[in-house]
């Protein structure tokens, strides 16, 4: 009876510190090996629109961080204390009437969440490399016009940033926004301060430092067909292969645009696409990943779209993986 008790005693110990194929987990969520890991998964929380494809390497939720963002404002301003006390008394309607007071709405909100998502993915290079998505991860909040109010502090993106640096290596962050926008560009350089405070030896990109055109001005990164289909297919791909970086810099990277919709829900698509691989090893489903971008926009039907834009659909089903992994 002894020996039985020894055996199973041994069994049970192998199991919980060996690897095992329950699953598969991105090692910076579940740090704890077998058994352990697999249950340790149990309490963590999935991203909100990652119900859609089921990733090869599943990447939690950290907990500080925030994953909404749609583009439905009214319920959100009624969730949100800082909305409330910005817009308080206005309705969708006063939204729908007053373009100003709507884009005024969405910035605001925008600032304050951040769509997040997160998967790892394989690049060419060789490097495998977990992805979070989502907005400007920036500590202040800023803002003229209607909001007469000191810059305000987001405690939850500063605690958000300090996880994604501490818990996930995060070693980069990707920044493609439009920075003719004065609330970018604050935004920017409170976000860049914040994060290389954290982290001296990580990297800032910004796609305007990089991209000029003829004349030398900043070349934004564009997501609709009439700036010209191949050219938004380069500015994708540029994008991709600097999130890939250096195969000798390790660490997890951050995109964004401004509210995590357009141009991040085409980087996010082209590198599920692209990169990624469902539970089964095989190059994800494109309905799915177009269903992920729709959440992430906030479209809810034909009637509903959110912010759904037929190009960005467009741009994920026809974008030429060729251009990362060129045939023979």
């Amino acid at each position: 009876m002894g020996n039985s008790k020894a055996i199973l005693f041994a069994t049970l110990f192998s199991l919980v510190s060996s690897p095992v194929s329950f699953a598969r987990f991105d090692e910076s969520c579940s740090p704890e090996p077998g058994i352990g890991r697999w249950l340790a998964s149990l309490s963590k929380k999935k991203f909100n629109c990652a119900k859609f494809t089921q990733p090869d390497r599943q990447v939690f939720k950290p907990s500080s961080c925030d994953d909404t963002g749609g583009f439905g404002l009214t319920d959100e301003i009624q969730s949100r204390p800082e909305l409330r006390a910005v817009f308080k008394g206005v309705s969708e309607e006063d939204l729908e009437k007053n373009p100003d007071l709507r884009n005024k709405a969405l910035e605001t909100k925008f600032t304050l969440t951040s769509n997040m998502n997160a998967a790892t993915f394989e690049f060419p290079n060789g490097v495998k490399r977990t992805v979070f998505r989502g907005s400007y991860q920036a500590p202040e909040f800023f803002e003229g016009g209607i909001l007469k109010q000191k810059p305000l502090e987001i405690d939850h993106k500063k605690a958000c940033m300090k996880e994604l640096v501490k818990d996930h290596g995060l070693a980069k962050i990707v920044n493609y926004d439009e920075i003719d926008w004065e609330s970018a560009q604050r935004l920017t350089a409170a976000e860049k301060d914040f994060f290389l405070s954290m982290n001296p030896k990580a990297e800032y990109w910004m796609y305007n430092d990089h991209h000029k055109k003829a004349d030398g001005s900043p070349d934004t990164f564009q997501y609709k067909f009439k700036y010209g289909k191949e050219k938004v297919f380069e500015q994708v791909a540029s994008i991709v292969n600097e999130v890939a970086g250096d195969p000798n810099k390790p660490g997890s990277a951050y995109i964004h645009c401004y509210g995590g919709h357009h141009r991040t829900g085409v980087v996010w698509g082209v590198l599920q696409k692209c990169m990624g691989r469902d539970k089964d090893g095989k190059p994800m489903n494109v309905d799915d990943i177009v269903n992920e971008y729709k959440c992430h926009i906030g479209f809810e039907s034909p009637e509903k779209p959110g912010g759904y834009h037929k190009d960005n659909e467009a741009l994920i089903r026809e974008f030429p993986c060729e251009k990362f992994w060129p045939k023979n």
